[in-house]
């Protein structure tokens, strides 16, 4: 049963900034919500980097959630097969980061791709087909809890110019920072039972398509890629909540991949009708668009028919910003009980990009 803190049952609500964290159960990455700067959705303090004015704030009506800066937690450059990520953010189209080791897409059946779906898979008009979303979990990460910023050391560009974004420096963490080094155990007061289904929530404030999935590692084991992979935990039912800053709900489906590779991940269920192809060149030579290729006629768009917004409202990335979505997975009746941490990874479609955080769980 869910037990965690009144301030973690909240939802998101401002302007598009990071990426995207969990809300349920509370991450060890919003712990800069704990110092004054950041407490009850504070904005950064002056000077740092945002991106549209603010960074990961939401909020559930006239109450702010905690979120610090769980959405900047995250993976640059990684590509599906590859040893390492480079920290290259450019979204440049069939760019393979490590063409001798990469593999080649496993998740090909348009119905689990949520960009470019009528693109012949492999084909050169499939230009994502290197991300991590290709190939659920086989794209390399810095750390299973994340790095602050997502490279070690920021470009003079700043976020943008395809570095993902800045971490601004706190008592807790700088730019590089690998999540499972230096965020500490955080208690959340989440008590799972063994066999039951239970609630977890993410938001996103800037969307890159792709999926995700919820694992576990053992508190008194250290904190790999391996021993979350090694515990993947299955979604239960057919359809997500989706719930808004005002507590207003609505379901849609959800659609798990049950084919294929990535067989038990999540499709991320919301299209970013922003950022596929075509419009908002803002690269002098036309390579990328903040996440797109620009001009260059690729066929099928996150914003066709073919994955049609299932939300009310125009499906922009500012709108991605009002509501959190909550699934239930299900504990293993076989675990031992004791002291766990959560780890949530989402693969992105649209851009070389793994975004993580790690939650403090006790499953009785």
């Amino acid at each position: 049963m869910q037990t965690s803190s009144a301030s973690v049952l909240l939802s998101i609500f401002g302007g598009a900034t990071g990426h995207g964290s969990i809300l349920i159960p509370l991450p060890r990455n919003s712990i800069d919500a704990t110092l004054p700067a950041w407490s009850h959705g504070k904005h950064p303090p002056s000077g740092s980097h945002v991106w549209s004015g603010n960074a990961c704030n939401c909020a559930n009506g006239t109450d702010y959630c905690n979120s610090g800066q769980s959405c900047f937690w995250f993976s640059q450059g990684c590509t599906i097969g590859c040893n390492t990520c480079d920290g290259d953010g450019a979204r440049l189209p069939n760019w393979d980061h490590c063409p001798r080791d990469s593999i080649n897409a496993t998740l090909n059946d348009p119905k689990y791709r949520t960009a470019n779906r009528n693109a012949t898979a492999g084909s050169a008009d499939d230009i994502w087909k290197y991300q991590p979303w290709r190939a659920p979990g086989r794209a390399p990460v810095e750390d299973p809890c994340g790095m602050a910023g997502g490279i070690k050391h920021q470009s003079p560009k700043g976020g943008n110019g395809g570095n993902g974004g800045t971490y601004n420096t706190t008592r807790y963490a700088k730019q590089g920072d690998l999540g499972s080094k230096v965020l500490q155990p955080r208690p959340s007061g989440t008590v799972w039972k063994r066999g039951a289904a239970e609630l977890t929530a993410w938001y996103i404030t800037f969307n890159h398509g792709g999926g995700y999935r919820y694992r576990l590692c053992p508190a008194d084991q250290e904190l790999t890629e391996a021993c979350f992979a090694a515990t993947p935990l299955d979604f239960v039912g057919t359809m997500h909540t989706v719930r808004y800053h005002d507590n207003s709900t609505i379901v849609i489906p959800n659609n798990i991949v049950k084919e294929g590779g990535g067989v038990g991940w999540m499709m991320n269920p919301i299209p970013n009708q922003n950022s596929d192809v075509g419009s908002g060149c803002d690269h002098p030579d036309g390579t990328y668009c903040g996440g797109c290729p620009c001009g260059s006629g690729y066929p099928g768009g996150a914003s066709s028919k073919d994955f049609p917004n299932p939300l009310p409202g125009n499906g922009t990335d500012a709108a991605d910003n009002e509501y959190r979505i909550e699934d239930y997975v299900r504990v293993p009746t076989a675990i031992a009980a004791g002291e766990y941490v959560l780890g949530w990874r989402w693969d992105c479609e649209t851009s070389s990009q793994v975004w993580q955080a790690c939650a403090d769980i006790t499953i009785q």
